[in-house]
């Protein structure tokens, strides 16, 4: 069997397939980024928040 044939066979996904689910992957990395850069914001403003109640 050629290694072209096998290579193919072993292979779930298309390269179609592949190439969508990688720009996939990185859009939801992006997304996790976004909500973790959101979450630090998040704190930060609670944080201020029980600093101003403390020191008043």
């Amino acid at each position: 069997m050629p290694d072209d044939k096998k290579h193919h066979q072993n292979n779930i996904l298309t390269q179609e397939q592949e190439a969508i689910l990688d720009l996939y992957v990185k859009r939801l990395d992006e997304i996790y980024n976004e909500l973790k850069a959101a979450e630090k914001v998040q704190v930060e403003i609670e944080t201020q928040h029980l600093k101003k109640i403390l020191t008043k």
